[in-house]
């Protein structure tokens, strides 16, 4: 500056480099409706003498941050333990033939019981699933949604395939995948000395709607 004060005439320079300019504000979605499904399955020498069991939740909720470029979007999800439902018998009934409808009410609440106790999800203590994204990929759609799942007092990373529709205001997400118990760093329940268990592998489907805010 001192230099330039000097010189005479000073000549005409760009302006020196700022920040890089920052990317298009966030698009923020809250969740209004959310439907997500998990099919668990009986395992074991004994497992004839156990049940394939549906749980499910309305019940999840959070927000979208939609950026540009995509890869910059971030979503934050949190799901109540105790709103989780086991084995309602229309959600069996979608389910297929491995879910028969023939469970008592004292089989749902055992199964509940132990899902919730302080062998696998611990609710009493950690009530809530979160899942904090940390990485966004994919187009045209079709994303990958790498997120931090905080369950039971454990983090793990998960991958997530998403389908997402927009329009009006109005993001519509869509995905099914296999997880396993390991994935969330837990073990499955057993009986029996492990000749009745739960599979580690466990189907999940989900839907989600949400509405942009005026953010």
């Amino acid at each position: 500056m001192c230099l330039s004060a000097c010189a005479a005439p000073p000549r005409p320079e760009a302006p020196p480099p700022g920040p890089p300019a920052p990317g298009t504000p966030a698009m923020v979605y809250e969740i209004t409706e959310s439907d997500v499904t998990v099919r668990v399955y009986r395992d074991g020498p004994l497992a004839e003498l156990g049940h394939n069991h549906v749980i499910s939740s309305t019940a999840l909720g959070g927000r979208v941050e939609l950026r540009e470029p995509l890869s910059r979007s971030t979503l934050e999800l949190s799901l109540p333990l105790e709103e989780l439902v086991v084995d309602e018998a229309a959600r069996r009934l979608v389910a297929g033939a491995d879910f028969p409808d023939n469970l008592t009410e004292a089989d749902r609440a055992g199964t509940r019981r132990n899902m919730l106790g302080p062998a696998l999800l611990d609710a009493a203590r950690f009530p809530v699933l979160r899942l904090t994204s940390v990485a966004v990929e994919g187009d045209a759609g079709a994303f990958r949604v790498t997120a931090r799942a905080d369950l039971a007092g454990r983090s793990r990373e998960v991958v997530v395939p998403v389908l997402i529709e927009l329009g009006d205001g109005v993001l519509a997400a869509r995905g099914e995948f296999t997880l396993t118990h390991a994935d969330l760093g837990l073990v499955p329940f057993s009986a029996a000395l492990g000749a009745l268990r739960v599979r580690d592998d466990m189907l999940v489907s989900y839907r989600l709607v949400a509405r942009r805010t005026g953010s």
